[in-house]
């Protein structure tokens, strides 16, 4: 891997664009393989030059409003997810860890993307390789740099990429081994378009070699235009997935896993194991037994009749949709957050007929939904609160003695919490409370 860095950067400066997770890990690489090119930190935050790594290696920092001003042409820039270089340099082009990871690696990586499941997936899968005795590393989006764990990598490595839109959006080189999930319209403030979005995920397929495997359900294909899914082995039904006719994993055989789309992920999975001639029994073992990931529908606890179900994940409306249809009956739902401009249609009209004991509104999404909710219908079967933020109903939801109460925003959380992982932590610490409490 050093060989063909050293080869792509030439003898150009190195410009790390971004300095959190990722931009940290190159930054790490680079000194340890001993460049002799010129390299320069680029940030909008001014609170980076504080980094202690930045501190103790003398690094050059580009910050402020107009950082992006001041990168070259000529430049090698090596961008993390999520920096809008296009947007306010669309002259300049970039690299990227997992651009440069896929290039090299292209025949060992497993790449999982889609719009949701995509880490709970890419983790199943992982586990599989892993109770088969297989070397396994699971990168990306989950929140493993690539670069990280290249010391560790042979040729007999399997590497787990979880892959966001964020990176794939200027990969040049799709992994020998691709899954597509599913595809819904989100981030749509950082893309600006649904089409925008579903190309830098279908980038995952972008230059295969031949004999790739390449995986789409069909609902999925049907929303782009290009045939790409390589034909398939197995059949999805509502409650089972068979080959050759006979049932090879039902849904009632997942001891955790509530719904059927972890039934549609795991036939993305059955499908990619008998492509790679698998143990197939073994990988069926490692899913039953496949615990949820925190913050997807996970089950924080029963008391006294009383669950605290966890989706804090859920950013986009068919998410939550999802998880009220994989819980038997929820009774207090928490919906709403930051208002990116989703279109809540599809929520409002399922929620308009259904019935609940009370859901809780909240932020400016919930706010629209609500209002949405009221146009569409003069009596609601439940009732209903709005409040600004979560916070601001931990002492009702103190007051819950019974019943399934399920926390599936489908918003975003930045208006009250850091991340997703926050808000679902808030949650898990009032349920804390209620069991300390009995």
């Amino acid at each position: 891997m050093r060989d063909f860095i050293k080869e792509k950067i030439g003898k150009r400066r190195i410009v790390i664009l971004g300095f959190g997770m990722e931009g940290q890990s190159s930054l790490r690489y680079f000194d340890k393989i001993k460049l002799e090119n010129p390299l320069l930190i680029a940030d909008g935050n001014e609170k980076i030059q504080e980094h202690v790594e930045i501190q103790k290696l003398g690094i050059p920092v580009l910050c402020g409003t107009d950082y992006l001003d001041h990168l070259r042409a000529d430049d090698f820039i090596i961008k993390s997810p999520g920096v809008p270089l296009r947007k306010y340099r669309p002259d300049l082009k970039s690299f990227s860890q997992t651009s440069l990871f896929l290039e090299y690696y292209q025949d060992q990586i497993i790449g999982i993307t889609g719009t949701k499941g995509k880490s709970t997936t890419s983790t199943m899968m992982h586990r599989i390789l892993e109770a088969q005795n297989q070397k396994s590393y699971l990168v990306g989006n989950i929140g493993q740099p690539a670069f990280d764990l290249i010391p560790q990598i042979c040729e007999q490595t399997w590497i787990v990429y979880e892959l966001s839109a964020h990176q794939l959006q200027c990969v040049r080189q799709g992994p020998q081994m691709a899954i597509l999930l599913n595809l819904m319209p989100e981030h749509l403030d950082y893309f600006g378009s649904i089409e925008a979005y579903y190309q830098a995920k279908l980038n995952i397929f972008k230059n295969q070699n031949k004999g790739s495997f390449s995986f789409i359900h069909q609902k999925t294909q049907n929303k782009i235009d290009k045939a790409i899914a390589c034909k398939l082995r197995t059949e999805l039904r509502e409650d089972a997935i068979l080959l050759d006719g006979k049932i090879l994993i039902s849904q009632t055989d997942l001891k955790y896993l509530l719904g059927h789309h972890h039934l549609e992920n795991i036939q993305a999975l059955m499908e990619l194991i008998l492509f790679k001639k698998l143990d197939i029994a073994k990988a069926l073992e490692s899913i039953k037994n496949f615990r949820p990931l925190p913050h997807r529908q996970e089950l924080l606890g029963e008391q006294n009749g009383l669950r605290f179900i966890n989706d804090s994940i859920s950013t986009i409306p068919q998410s939550a949709i999802q998880a009220i249809k994989a819980i038997e009956k929820v009774d207090y739902l928490i919906l709403g957050g930051l208002d990116r401009g989703v279109n809540y249609g599809e929520l409002v009209d399922y929620l308009k007929d259904r019935s609940f004991e009370k859901i809780f509104f909240l932020g400016k999404a919930g706010q629209r939904v609500l209002e949405e909710l009221q146009e569409q219908s003069n009596k609601l079967n439940f009732d209903f609160s709005w409040h600004s933020k979560l916070q601001d109903i931990r002492n009702e939801l103190l007051q819950i003695s019974k019943g399934n109460v399920l926390l599936s925003p489908a918003a975003a959380s930045y208006d009250a919490f850091i991340n997703f992982e926050a808000r679902g932590d808030y949650f898990r610490d009032i349920f804390s409370e209620i069991s300390e409490n009995n």
